[in-house]
């Protein structure tokens, strides 16, 4: 058996009552556990890699969720992890073979004050200031960073993502963490981390 554990962190403070949910390819809940009043929650779960793990308080009413993917789930795992009022969805890093040596990172920002404001593109607008990314915990160069639309089906049609390019403290394919921290113009935040 594996253990995750961790602190659930808010803007300011230690959040408690955070749903910490384990979940599968079709996002169903394997596994949950909430935080407790000091923020803390540890999960036993069977040794594996899950795909994705989210935590969330008054989802769309305060807060937006934080997701992590492909959970490695082996010994211990120990997750800080930060909610707010963004969301980094979508997630993925990789490196363009034959191009610089450079992690290049797809992501769909959520904004709660567009989502509750009932905007058909939620995405806040960024530039590189409002964005933060770290790889395997040093925090990386962002080169470039690119508005682009995502196409997320018939009912929904063309959403904002954004694909940046950053520095890697090694060689670009040889990651296994990268985290994502996305501010607003209003000073919220949202949080993402993928495994690699």
């Amino acid at each position: 058996m594996a253990i995750l554990r961790g602190t659930t962190i808010g803007r300011e403070r230690i959040l408690p009552g955070v749903c910490v949910e384990i979940k599968n390819e079709q996002f169903e809940t394997l596994f949950e556990t909430v935080s407790d009043e000091a923020g803390h929650f540890s999960l036993s779960v069977p040794d594996g890699v899950y795909p994705f793990l989210t935590a969330v308080r008054e989802y769309g009413d305060r807060y937006l969720e934080y997701w992590a993917q492909d959970v490695p789930a082996r010994g211990e795992l120990t997750l800080d992890i930060r909610i707010d009022a963004v969301e980094v969805y979508g997630l993925h890093a990789f490196h363009v073979k034959g191009a610089a040596n450079a992690l290049t990172v797809y992501f769909r920002p959520m904004s709660l004050r567009k989502f509750k404001a009932r905007a058909h593109d939620i995405a806040p607008e960024l530039d590189k200031r409002d964005v933060t990314v770290l790889v395997d915990g040093q925090q990386s160069e962002i080169y470039t960073l690119n508005r682009v639309q995502e196409y997320a089906g018939e009912d929904t049609g063309l959403l904002t993502a954004y694909l940046l390019q950053a520095s890697v403290p090694q060689d670009a394919d040889k990651w296994k963490q990268v985290d994502v921290t996305v501010r607003d113009s209003d000073g919220r935040f949202g949080c993402a981390t993928l495994f690699q």
